[in-house]
């Protein structure tokens, strides 16, 4: 049921389920948000500054590249900003990084020049018994960037398995840090298809 004008994970899942596939005409930008925020536009998720995307919980996109391996993640999902009185003060249950992450919909999406096919999503969710393992991964990984900190007073951007701290924003100069999801943790369990297509 929609919330506050937000729809439900499992109502852009639903509706996302249509749209696999489809190509749509998206020119290069210095923009990296614009495949996001067209999807979300696709599927009548309002653009704010709200912590979550949908009513309970998150949408998260990712590029990915062709290889000879077959489709591969191009590079890491920002999660959320990393605030370090949040991080000295709270553990994981209780910060924003495992709110954000409780119950997302993943979204690989395939660019070829000047179009984007958006492919089949996953959803994690922390309640979810098969995804046990990679939330207790989450919460080491957000354990040990946060315990470096309180005993060093530095954020190293090579800690984490799965969950990565490191600079946001323009320029080497950034002392803007964020959460982000490390490539291997796509490729362990997001599984990326191209669709076939119906003759």
């Amino acid at each position: 049921m929609t919330t506050n004008n937000r729809p439900t994970v499992q109502e852009i899942h639903e509706k996302l389920d249509s749209l696999v596939g489809t190509t749509y005409e998206l020119p290069i930008t210095t923009n990296k948000g614009k495949p996001g925020q067209h999807l979300e536009k696709l599927l009548g998720i309002p653009q704010s500054s709200a912590c979550l995307d949908c009513a309970d919980g998150e949408l998260k996109l990712f590029p990915v590249k062709k290889t000879r391996a077959g489709l591969v993640p191009k590079e890491t999902i920002a999660v959320t900003m990393l605030d370090r009185d949040e991080l000295r003060t709270n553990d994981f249950a209780s910060s924003k990084c495992c709110k954000k992450m409780s119950r997302v919909l993943v979204v690989p999406y395939l660019r070829e020049g000047d179009t984007i096919q958006y492919l089949a999503p996953t959803l994690i969710d922390k309640e979810n018994p098969a995804y046990k393992s990679l939330y207790d991964q989450f919460e080491q990984d957000y354990n040990a960037i946060r315990q470096g900190f309180i005993e060093t007073g530095v954020l190293e951007s090579k800690t984490g398995v799965f969950l990565q701290n490191r600079t946001k924003g323009p320029g080497h100069g950034s002392t803007s840090r964020a959460f982000y999801l490390r490539p291997a943790c796509m490729k362990q369990y997001v599984p990326i298809t191209v669709p076939v297509p119906e003759k």
